[in-house]
């Protein structure tokens, strides 16, 4: 028997559902916004992961899945989709749109490490990209919209943690900083953070093998920020305060990627325990100009879906269920079948016409394993009459109606 590849899920029954519904609350909710959606390609040339997420991460170094294609080139499975995003901005121009452009991706995302609950080799990320422009009101109206997104989910106990990352004039003179606060601990670091103390010192605070005591005990950037970034930093925490958004300062959070600049944030949940990240984002202004562009501020955020899903499935978050009404019938009266089956679609309720035949005992059997809200059942005194038997599957409850009345009667019923 074939398996699938370790590290990658088939998505259906319930799972598949609430992909969708999210889906489709994560679309309505960005286009409110004014988003529009880009497509990128899933595979790109390794140099604009090694350039843009930079080599020193653990993306590059150990997760990505790279190969030589049958031109000698190598290219790669995208690990995320900023970097695609740049890469169109720059290919196709897109400075000459109106500014700043805003745009939102979902799609298959790949990286190599360790196979976990709600975290896969393959998976699907949704993201938003805001483009050409540095007001950081625009930083307090994406982590606005990241919020939004999280509530219109369903999802409970929210707030935004916060920190800036300074800026190329400013974080070298940081890391110096805190290189010398790590040196007394050198021993004490884990084998890749004693590799990022050379690399990047700024990804130790982010490692969840070194203990809080320490972390929390290193200098905080946020005192050493440029005034440039100072003043943006504490712009964007008047505009999250105008707007009332729950947030606090958290001066260990930082991006895993190395192009972010200034604002970093995380959308958390108070109900998820120590792993309680449900979307994360930043700045980047100097994205767009390494690989190629003019300057181009930058920011934005992405949502691991089948993380989401998982988070919704633990807290019953997931929308209200869909009415599915199944429809009985007996023998000879396909015809009637057809006509109320399209009448409940256009109405826009999902509607199952039994394909297994058998007495109309059998046929609600049927239903009762569809999980059916309703159970329509058309025999021949109900056809010759125009109505049908209407069955309230959950109250066992059993009534005659008439055709016009049917999508009434079943949209003014709680499934």
């Amino acid at each position: 028997m074939i398996k699938t590849v370790r590290g990658c899920k088939d998505i259906y029954g319930e799972d598949a559902e609430i992909f969708r519904k999210t889906e489709n609350v994560l679309r309505e909710t960005v286009r409110k916004y004014g988003f529009k959606e880009i497509i990128p390609p899933v595979l790109e040339y390794s140099e604009l992961f090694e350039r843009s997420v930079g080599e020193g991460t653990d993306i590059v170094e150990k997760e990505m899945y790279t190969f030589t294609d049958k031109g000698g080139r190598s290219v790669t499975l995208r690990p995320e989709m900023t970097a695609s995003v740049a890469r169109a901005y720059v290919e196709h121009h897109f400075e000459t749109m109106p500014s700043p452009l805003k745009l939102f991706y979902i799609g298959p995302c790949f990286r190599y490490e360790k196979p976990q609950k709600g975290r896969y080799r393959e998976f699907y990320q949704f993201g938003v990209e805001v483009l050409g422009d540095e007001s950081p009101l625009l930083d307090a109206e994406v982590i606005s919209l990241a919020y939004e997104v999280a509530e219109n989910l369903g999802l409970e106990n929210l707030k935004v943690r916060l920190n800036s990352i300074g800026c190329k004039k400013c974080r070298p003179q940081y890391k110096k900083v805190l290189q010398e606060a790590l040196k007394p601990h050198y021993d004490e670091l884990c084998e890749d953070c004693k590799r990022r103390f050379y690399t990047n010192p700024l990804r130790i605070l982010d490692c969840k093998k070194e203990k809080d005591e320490l972390k929390n005990s290193l200098p905080k950037i946020t005192d050493y920020l440029c005034g440039e970034c100072k003043e943006h930093f504490e712009k964007v925490k008047k505009y999250l305060d105008m707007m009332n958004i729950p947030y606090e300062l958290d001066n260990t959070l930082v991006r895993g990627l190395d192009y972010y600049t200034k604002t970093v944030f995380e959308v958390v949940s108070g109900h998820l325990g120590a792993q309680n990240a449900l979307l994360g984002g930043g700045r980047y202004d100097y994205l767009i100009e390494e690989l190629g562009g003019r300057h181009t501020p930058g920011l934005g955020f992405a949502i691991g879906m089948e993380r989401l899903v998982e988070v919704m499935k633990a807290q019953g978050s997931e929308k209200g269920e869909e009415k599915l009404i199944y429809i009985a019938y007996m023998d000879g009266l396909e015809k009637n079948a057809f006509s109320v089956a399209s009448i409940i679609r256009n109405a826009g309720f999902t509607a199952i016409i039994d394909s297994k035949g058998g007495s109309i005992g059998k046929q609600l059997k049927h239903a009762s394993k569809r999980n059916a809200s309703f159970t329509v059942i058309i025999g021949e005194e109900e056809a010759e009459k125009g109505t049908v038997q209407l069955k309230d599957m959950k109250k066992k409850k059993q009534k005659e109606v008439e055709i016009e009345e049917l999508v009434s009667e079943i949209g003014g019923k709680n499934a």
